[in-house]
């Protein structure tokens, strides 16, 4: 942007009630909203019953029409002037320029925006502007892009305000704000900073006006004031925002910044920065950790892509993750716009599995002319999913997949959608054609990430394992997935996946049901070992082609141990004891393997200290059910003593069996010797074992765990990670969610996760290590009326340090999630570090097995046998 700017000419504001789509429009916010308001109140909320609000799918209680207008107002920030009676409310608004204090004062923010913009790029042209907010050096003429992309000040045709407008008033006093509202992934809604196709495939800053979710096109406003191209299709848009660590894999198709271009007065257009299509080809890790990703652009002057601008490179090179967007899920989308569902097809898409597989792995498609077959390819020995699916149905499911429209036989995507929705099982065929396929990828990440449905990840094709580097690998990985490349296993693999989808889908009958499956209960799991151990650091689980890199070698191999410990002991694996592909599943016979165990085996190293997973593990095992351990090292190092597992460990005083030089078969059997001795401490020999149906005598006392029961005091997590007190009201086993109740009064976002909460009590100082998340104190917040009477702010923080001074420890460290995860930061006192904090002001969140170990059916909680710690007393039946 130059000094030759003008003022823009203000469009009128364009809003569409979200019901039916009406349009409204006015220039200035105040009567849009007045209209779109009384609109809503008389045309969709009913005197009685209730609504299903199209933004979020929740059903909303509407005992009087301002019960839907409060929903979209409080959980979806719907800004109108509405608000007291029939008359609409004048609300004088006034914001101050920065540099020479000059007021400007409207009714409406629209014109107060253009009126600031235009007095800062005609006086302060010359000058550098510091925010007010965050003091960072501003070129005036971004100064009013910079307080709307930073800082969610509104102007112009913004109707659906994202937060309240900065002025005057409140631009020193953030601390007083609201909460801000809720997080969620990127699905591109009117408002929204996008990037989006123009010309000959570049992309450019725009803004979002409205939605055709019929052409399934978006209608927008480039940022640079270009008045061309501006309906695009859903595939050529992108949400500005950085994108997950785990939507981005080798072969991700992503969006890149590369170059700038030039204002054009006659056109209209400012200047701004160029955004290309490329595909990722290389991860790696910088010094600090961060990961760096390089590429290609996807398209070349072949295809029409101009290439002679200044600065062009046909590849780019170690871009951080915030330096990249990414198109939205197309499922999402669809799933955000069919709420309202017709009835006969949420009844015709009901069923047990989705199979998810890509066309080109069968054969039948093939033959069906539904895929081409790629080139290289042998069916000769691979199972075909359509025969994987044909087995399933012969058992009595009902299976979907791929559903197709039958006029043109396209992929009917909107059905795709009903039918994940409303599964009870997701089984994912996975192969490198598979992760390569963005309908395959899309159905996957729906499944897991937004339907939350219970996976089966299979293996079928001819390809490799190249797959486990992209997102699809990432989505499953640490995950247990079943293996089924090889024709001549099918029948073993198939019984596997049987038992599976019938534990996820609770089928009744002599067809659907394994009866030759040996149920998961406490008296056939009784085990005297229980192995825990990180993958990454078996030397068969590489073989297996389960991991992608091996830490540790073959004679320290934790499998390998555990099957010389089998030779005279009942062990504990999970690859050979775990039968559910769902989370809640898993840990469930995980805490029931771990309760009927005598000695837990951990195989410890800096792998499994970062694993949250064997963490959970751990520290269920040594504090919740103080069960005696063997800590093993294995790996290449002992960065791990410096972990909440190296805390746990060093501090029990129990010795290390160190098996990071064992190099040969002489060392190892020197090495189980000791092994064998040691758990002897705590396994009688079988003939001198006294059976008994009681618990080992160490069990009738007093149990601790950092789960919160109904009733406890607990830090929760709101909307854009910041977190707040509460008290907890039930708990949810099926989703591990919570039902919380905010102290503060606020009637929104109740339903946090298990790893979303944590007691309101001081934690032990061997809960928190190097590495180890924990809640920190930071910022206030003021009261609103009718919603909330303000407090204090906690945010999810990460431990980089802990160093101890007069016996006292003090924690450092800093925020898990930034700007570009959604997290508010533009609070008072917001700092990316926290510094010197003692074990009593951080708080922790509890682990999975905690949270259903608590309200397990196994355990009743005694009346009156609450600690002063507020943590739980157990008594075994």
């Amino acid at each position: 942007m130059g000094c030759c700017l003008s003022k823009s000419k203000v469009e009128p504001i364009v809003a569409s009630c979200p019901q039916c789509h009406k349009k409204y429009d006015s220039s200035v916010v105040a009567n849009i909203g007045t209209e779109l308001y009384d609109h809503i109140a008389t045309v969709h909320c009913p005197e009685q019953g209730s609504i299903e609000c199209v933004l979020c799918g929740s059903t909303v209680l509407s005992k009087s029409s301002q019960g839907y207008i409060d929903h979209l107002k409080k959980e979806h920030n719907f800004t109108a002037q509405h608000e007291n009676g029939d008359v609409p409310r004048e609300i004088t608004q006034n914001v101050t320029c920065p540099e020479c204090s000059e007021t400007f004062q409207s009714h409406s923010a629209d014109e107060l925006g253009n009126s600031l913009y235009e007095h800062i790029t005609s006086l302060h042209i010359s000058d550098q502007i510091n925010c007010s907010i965050c003091e960072d050096s501003i070129n005036p003429s971004d100064y009013v892009a910079h307080l709307r992309q930073n800082h969610d000040f509104v102007i112009r045709s913004e109707i659906r305000v994202e937060a309240p407008l900065v002025t005057s008033s409140n631009i020193n006093s953030l601390n007083d704000a609201p909460r801000p509202m809720r997080e969620g992934r990127p699905i591109p809604k009117p408002g929204d900073k996008v990037l989006c196709k123009w010309g000959d495939w570049q992309y450019f800053d725009s803004t979002i006006l409205s939605f055709d979710q019929y052409k399934l096109e978006y209608y927008i406003e480039w940022d640079d004031q270009d008045p061309t191209g501006r309906n695009i299709p859903i595939e050529h848009l992108a949400v500005n925002q950085s994108p997950y660590e785990d939507e981005i894999g080798i072969g991700s198709l992503v969006l890149f910044h590369q170059g700038r271009y030039c204002a054009n007065a006659d056109m209209g257009r400012l200047s701004g920065v160029r955004w290309h299509q490329g595909k990722i080809t290389s991860i790696t890790a910088a010094q600090d950790g961060t990961k760096l990703y390089s590429g290609s652009h996807t398209k070349s002057e072949e295809d029409g892509k101009w290439v002679t601008y200044k600065d062009y490179e046909p590849n780019f090179h170690n871009y951080k993750l915030d330096e990249l967007r990414c198109a939205p899920n197309l499922f999402d989308i669809l799933e955000q716009n069919a709420a309202q569902q017709n009835q006969e097809l949420n009844t015709l898409t009901q069923c047990d599995v989705y199979l998810s597989y890509c066309p080109s792995d069968s054969q039948l498609d093939v033959k069906a002319g539904l895929a081409e077959k790629p080139e290289g390819t042998n069916y000769e020995n691979t199972n075909d999913p359509l025969k994987i699916k044909k087995d399933l149905e012969s058992l009595g499911y009902k299976v979907l997949s791929n559903i197709r429209n039958p006029h043109n036989q396209e992929l009917d995507l909107n059905k795709i959608v009903a039918c994940i929705k409303n599964c009870k099982v997701f089984v994912c065929c996975i192969s490198d054609d598979y992760a390569s396929n963005d309908n395959c990828r899309m159905e996957m990440q729906y499944a897991k990430k937004t339907a939350h449905k219970p996976l089966i990840p299979i293996i079928v094709g001819d390809g490799g394992w190249d797959w486990q580097a992209t997102v699809v690998g990432m989505l499953i990985a640490g995950e247990r997935y079943i293996d089924f490349k090889m024709r001549d296993a099918f029948d073993e693999k198939f019984e596997d996946l049987k038992t599976q989808v019938g534990n996820l889908t609770n089928k009744s009958g002599t067809q659907a049901v394994d009866t030759t499956a040996k149920p998961t209960t406490p008296e056939n799991t009784k085990k005297d070992i229980f192995i825990s151990y990180c993958w990454t650091n078996s030397h068969l689980s590489k073989e297996n082609n389960e991991i992608k890199e091996l830490v540790g070698n073959e004679w320290n191999d934790p499998r390998r141990i555990k099957s010389l410990l089998a030779k005279k002991y009942n062990v504990w694996l999970d690859i050979e004891q775990l039968t559910s592909g769902q989370m809640t599943g898993m840990f469930e016979q995980i805490t029931t393997g771990l309760i009927n165990s005598k000695v837990v085996c951990a195989f410890v190293s800096s792998q499994y200290a970062r694993s949250e997973n064997c963490k959970m593990e751990f520290q269920f095992a040594a504090k919740s059910l103080k069960k005696p351990f063997i800590p093993i090292c294995v790996g290449e190092d002992m960065a791990w003593t410096e972990s909440v597992i190296g805390a746990l460990v060093m501090g029990s005083g129990v010795p290390i069996v160190d098996m990071l030089d064992v190099r040969k078969d002489s060392h190892l059997e020197k090495k189980m010797e000791e092994i064998m001795e040691r758990i002897s401490e705590f396994i009688q020999p079988a003939e001198e074992e006294v059976m008994s149906d009681s618990p080992p005598p160490d069990y009738q006392s007093a149990i601790k765990s950092r789960a919160p029961r109904v009733g406890d005091h607990v830090i929760s997590h709101h909307f854009r990670h910041a977190y707040y007190t509460a008290t907890i009201l039930s708990f949810n086993k099926e989703d591990m969610t919570y039902l919380i109740q905010w102290d503060d009064g606020d009637p929104s976002g109740r339903n946090p996760r298990y790893d979303q909460v944590g007691l309101n009590i001081e934690p032990d100082e061997d809960d928190i290590g190097v590495g180890e998340k924990v809640f920190f104190p930071q910022g206030q917040y003021g009261g609103t009326e009718g919603n909330n009477t303000g407090g204090v702010r906690y945010h999810e923080g990460v431990v980089d340090s802990a160093v101890e001074r007069n016996g006292v420890k003090y924690f450092s460290g800093h925020h898990v999630r930034g700007g570009d995860d959604g997290k508010w930061v533009t609070y008072r006192g917001y700092d990316y570090n926290f510094h010197n904090m003692t074990v009593a002001e951080l708080r922790i969140a509890p682990n999975a097995m905690d949270a259903l170990f608590m309200p397990s059916d196994a355990f009743r909680i005694a009346a009156s046998t609450r600690t002063p710690e507020s943590c739980f007393v157990l008594v075994f039946p």
